[in-house]
């Protein structure tokens, strides 16, 4: 499997605080808590710039933890998979002119939902997602794994849509 990180998605590529004893429950609170936390703070950060807040989506979030979970599963990092593009996935899961994707994955004690967000809002390309007036829609999808040979590492997708 190819694997590659430009230094463009090095920007993404940060830690996480993950569980580092986690059962499956306690990753599933993990993620579920994670990814209302980075909703959460990213309609905050709309809200301040007189923008809509997204609405939470379901199928976007199921779109998110199925890309997320396959890159870990596959180990790579990458917004298209090998047979499929992201647009080709979001729009599987919900039919939309316009869609969108940030990515991140990480291990440690530097992530945390806040950490996530800034490093996107200092990132022109994923800044200029979160902040498109047209998109309104979104989904977060967190998965826990080894990537990279890193135990307890935290893959993130988030899913925009019209």
């Amino acid at each position: 499997m190819r694997r590659t990180a430009p230094l463009a998605l090095l920007l993404l590529a940060f830690p996480f605080l993950v569980p580092t004893s986690a059962g499956a429950r306690s990753v599933a609170s993990y993620r579920a808590s994670t990814e209302r936390t980075v909703v959460d703070l990213l309609n905050t950060i709309r809200r301040q710039h007189h923008l809509p807040e997204f609405i939470f989506s379901t199928a976007l979030r199921a779109s998110a933890r199925e890309h997320s979970a396959d890159m870990l599963k596959r180990q790579y990092f990458e917004h298209n998979a090998p047979n499929e593009t992201f647009d080709q996935r979001i729009r599987r899961h919900l039919d939309s002119s316009l869609v969108g994707e940030d990515i991140a994955w990480g291990t440690g004690r530097y992530s945390t939902p806040q950490g996530i967000v800034q490093l996107w809002m200092h990132s022109a390309t994923h800044r200029h997602i979160i902040l498109m007036r047209a998109l309104h829609r979104i989904g977060l999808g967190v998965a826990v794994g080894t990537f990279d040979g890193s135990p307890n590492a935290a893959m993130a997708t988030a899913d925009f849509a019209a």
